[in-house]
């Protein structure tokens, strides 16, 4: 075909044909390389932005200026940022051989912690506590003694027989976070062979255990099995809500202690040092 001999009508069909070829083939190599990215890049590309621009001109129309960035984590970014806020809290009694006896969390920065209790352990019990937390965490383990052992709970406060300068991470107990039916939440737990593990569910249930001031739980849908027992409960933003007691076969439901429980129970002989932020796994806030 010569080009020369194409009229002006065909010459404009030529090139709107070209143009629509080339815009197919583009859209097909962009999904493409959409479909290869990583997870960050296209969530990145998925997020929804909201911009106006807007300046301001003496005389003219006044015109104000908005960025709004909206997006959407999922239960796995959720996930993994409640293990990065929390894991470094997380401790635990073992044997020689590795056999986990005993999970639970720091509550002071001195090296006390809220552990489930071991059988047969009774108040002035040693132990030595391994830290596992994060890659800095210290791999000698931790001398400490049972300072006190709450048999309703089974839970118990262990403190460091001797003083360390190390200044460890740690959750307060002194929280006023109020739990909510329905709400959902993350259980942090330690498996002997997956190491970390962590699983989401619901609350489904608030009660008062004998009707006692001071000795309310709540029950949760999920955080089944042993891994889970001693270890932290928290909401969608890692902030921690209570301490997994247990897990029932017949319910299929888990009971947990909010932290505002084990501070009536514990609070008194957890020591209170200044600290900053860097210490606490943390930030716990009021909830309305």
């Amino acid at each position: 075909m010569n080009l020369e001999q194409l009229t002006k009508t065909q010459m404009i069909l030529l090139a709107v044909l070209l143009s629509f070829v080339t815009s197919i083939a583009t859209g097909i190599v962009t999904v493409t390389l959409v479909d290869q990215a990583p997870t960050d890049v296209t969530r990145t590309i998925n997020r929804v932005v909201e911009k106006t621009v807007e300046r301001v001109v003496p005389g003219e129309t006044k015109i104000v200026e908005r960025v709004k960035e909206i997006s959407n984590p999922t239960q796995s970014d959720l996930a993994v940022s409640a293990i990065d806020k929390n894991r470094n809290i997380l401790v635990r009694i073992q044997t020689d051989d590795n056999m986990i006896l005993s999970r639970g969390f720091f509550v002071g920065v001195g090296g006390q912690a809220l552990l489930i209790v071991p059988a047969g352990a009774k108040e002035g019990d040693k132990f030595s506590l391994v830290w596992i937390g994060d890659k800095n965490a210290s791999s000698t383990p931790i001398a400490t003694a049972v300072e006190k052992i709450h048999s309703d709970t089974g839970v118990m406060l262990v403190s460091p027989t001797s003083k360390t300068s190390l200044k460890y991470p740690f959750v307060s107990l002194n929280q006023s976070i109020v739990p909510g039916i329905g709400q959902q939440v993350i259980s942090i737990g330690q498996d002997e062979g997956r190491g970390v593990t962590v699983d989401f569910s619901n609350i489904t249930a608030l009660i008062d255990a004998n009707n006692k001031e001071g000795e309310r739980r709540f029950i949760i849908s999920g955080g089944k099995g042993g891994a889970f027992f001693g270890g932290p409960v928290l909401d969608l933003q890692g902030r921690i809500l209570g301490f997994h007691i247990g897990f029932s076969s017949e319910t299929k439901d888990s009971t947990v202690v909010p932290l505002s429980t084990l501070d009536k129970l514990f609070g008194s002989l957890i020591a209170v040092e200044k600290t900053d932020a860097s210490q606490t796994a943390s930030v716990n806030k009021s909830a309305n």
